[in-house]
């Protein structure tokens, strides 16, 4: 990972889910231009947010970067964090963020994935870096990833990701779609594109 560049803006995930470091959720300006209303932060301190982020619209994971911490636990609770913010409106955006977004945050929103498409683990840590290149989950919360996804077997529609991602994720079927006709998910290339510049009119909406 050395020659990565950490860049401080944050990387759109699907059309309503952001992944990023420190600095976008800590200034109001960034996190208004987003639209974000809700933020998930998986850092060690309780983070001081902008006033426009009330603290009911917040989650904090105080956990450190660590393949011995237990992240598994967590994960129903940020999944339910997630889907509960995109459900109550339909422009609601969340931030989910520590300190560079490369590992804890980038575990939370993959297992967001997981939980609400059939994407395996190892799928989703490749569209969450196809996205975000910096995104790298530590072997312990890799390990724990897959064991989330098994909670999900043979209890989701073989139709899925696509018509499950569209739905939690505001209309990146199309996008999916795109990625697993042509080379799959695991041959896009995460060079070639480094995140922060994706918009949400790149996603089609279904």
């Amino acid at each position: 990972m050395n020659h990565i560049t950490f860049k401080r803006e944050a990387s759109l995930i699907t059309p309503r889910i952001y992944l990023s470091g420190l600095h976008t959720a800590s200034i109001k300006d960034e996190l208004t231009d987003l639209g974000i209303t809700h933020v998930i932060s998986v850092v060690e301190c309780q983070p001081t947010f902008p006033t426009s982020i009330t603290p009911k619209k917040t989650l904090h994971i105080p956990i450190v970067d660590s393949p011995r911490v237990d992240i598994l636990i967590h994960l129903e609770t940020t999944t339910n964090f997630i889907s509960s913010a995109l459900a109550q409106n339909e422009s609601n955006k969340v931030l989910v963020h520590y300190h560079q977004g490369i590992s804890r945050s980038a575990t939370v929103v993959c297992a967001y994935l997981v939980a609400t498409t059939t994407m395996s683990a190892t799928e989703s840590i490749a569209h969450v870096k196809g996205l975000r290149r910096v995104v790298h989950p530590n072997f312990g919360f890799r390990e724990q990833l897959d064991e989330y996804g098994t909670r999900f077997v043979g209890k989701r529609s073989p139709q899925s990701p696509l018509e499950e991602i569209s739905k939690v994720g505001g209309g990146i079927a199309g996008r999916i779609r795109g990625l697993t006709s042509a080379n799959g998910l695991q041959d896009h290339d995460p060079a070639s594109n480094t995140g922060p510049e994706q918009n949400p009119s790149d996603f089609p909406s279904f």
